[in-house]
């Protein structure tokens, strides 16, 4: 599944698209040579720009756009660079490109306001690369000292699933992305066996399921003998949402099972949920890489970037202190009393935050009581706190977490900005914007 950076209007701005008289379309014309369009060959994907052949939604040119490269249009030259520094194939399918050499350093400004470029990251993968342009790739120097397998409860937990069955979970202990799939499998009480996979030595038998060799990767039994029972086709399924939806649908006996993790009796609220587990993986996640891979160097101070991350916590907070619903009942999470997906979506960077105190000057440095500012604030922290509390204290989360020092090990290369991990690389391709939206 191709990794998606939010929509296209959002990606670069509603201005910008139709300043460059781009629009949305149903059908793609051939005369354009948009179609087919082949899916991009380093995983991104931009929601109606196609990511495979077909003629499909996607971009065609308003006859009020200007003519040329460059020349009678910057809006329209500040959305090509941007697709052309994405490495998007589709851009020389586009009926108007720049130069394929063009390489925009992606801190985009129109108009005084810097543009977001939202990266959403749902899997974890370790590379021997240190560039993230494909033509300029060297080898890089790979931290092999990362620990092979889960300590503490997570190692206990893991042994508990150790014996085979059908349903396998491929995963990385020090993975947040597993740890969603593996908070939902605790969660639930799931049967499943969990194999741990080393990241610069990847078994066939996980890469032949995902040649990709992401993690998490579930492989999942889709055909069994009526007469003797044994598994007769296995399949795989990846990207930590689609995982964590995936087996909250498929496991829904609540005797056997417990609660459902999103709402099922109110169609709004479950839309709800949805959009903010967006807000979640489009806008926190993000943050809390940008703050953690934070070095002097960058075009952004710590302090910048520190308030920006404040704000998407913020806006969580709020969220949950101003929604009011008939599924919601007094009480710490998300929904009120229910733990939910909304939860679990967050639940492993909220674990992670004491790595920021521990390798940042001021740590994430949220205020402490009484010197919040407004009373608005002052509630929105106290929030805020409530939730960290009962989602970091709630026992799938514990039983799935090691011990704090082999994460304090393991994250010192995303703290010096030099991890070669997908997340790490992409943070590093997306660069920074003040913005609310990121």
């Amino acid at each position: 599944m191709p990794r998606q950076v939010d929509s296209y209007f959002e990606l670069l701005g509603h201005d910008i698209i139709h300043g460059a008289g781009w629009e949305p379309t149903t059908r793609v014309p051939r005369a354009d040579k948009t179609a087919p369009l082949p899916e991009p060959e380093h995983g991104l994907a931009i929601p109606g720009l196609p990511a495979s052949g077909g003629s499909c939604q996607g971009l065609t040119r308003g006859p009020e756009a200007g003519q040329g490269h460059g020349s009678k249009n910057p809006k329209l030259d500040t959305l090509l660079s941007a697709l052309t520094y994405l490495h998007v194939p589709t851009l020389s399918k586009l009926p108007r490109t720049l130069s394929s050499s063009t390489r925009t350093p992606f801190v985009l400004k129109l108009n005084t306001r810097s543009l977001p470029v939202p990266v959403q990251v749902h899997h974890c993968t370790m590379s021997s690369s240190s560039s993230s342009n494909p033509s300029t790739q060297k080898p890089a120097s790979v931290d092999t000292s990362l620990q092979g397998s889960p300590t503490g409860a997570a190692a206990l937990f893991a042994s508990s699933h150790s014996s085979p069955h059908p349903l396998k979970l491929y995963g990385g202990w020090f993975c947040p992305f597993v740890q969603r799939v593996w908070i939902t499998l605790a969660e639930k009480n799931i049967p499943h066996q969990y194999i741990e996979i080393n990241p610069y030595h990847k078994a066939p038998e996980f890469l032949a399921l995902n040649p990709r060799g992401l993690v998490p990767t579930l492989a999942v039994p889709t055909s069994t003998d009526p007469k003797t029972g044994k598994v007769k086709e296995v399949k795989p399924l990846y990207e930590s949402l689609v995982l964590c939806e995936y087996l909250d649908e498929a496991y829904t006996d609540e005797n056997t099972y417990g609660d459902r993790l999103l709402p099922q009796d109110d169609a709004y609220e479950r839309a709800r949920c949805r959009l903010w587990i967006d807000h979640i993986s489009s806008r926190v996640v993000p943050a809390f890489y940008r703050f953690i891979q934070h070095t002097p160097d960058k075009p952004y101070t710590i302090d910048e970037i520190r308030t920006e991350f404040h704000g998407h916590l913020k806006a969580f907070a709020k969220e949950m202190l101003d929604a009011s619903s008939p599924s919601s009942s007094p009480g710490p999470f998300f929904l009120g009393d229910k733990f939910s997906l909304v939860d679990i979506m967050l639940a492993p960077w909220a674990k992670r935050l004491f790595l920021i105190d521990h390798y940042k000057p001021g740590g994430v440095g949220i205020p402490p009581s009484g010197q919040r500012g407004s009373e608005v604030d002052e509630e929105i922290w106290k929030r805020w706190e409530e939730w960290y509390k009962a989602v970091t204290e709630r026992d799938s989360v514990k039983k799935t977490w090691s011990e704090d020092e082999q994460y304090v090990g393991a994250y010192k290369r995303y703290a010096e900005d030099t991890t070669q991990s997908e997340v790490g690389r992409a943070t590093r391709r997306a660069g920074f914007t003040l913005s609310t939206r990121v």
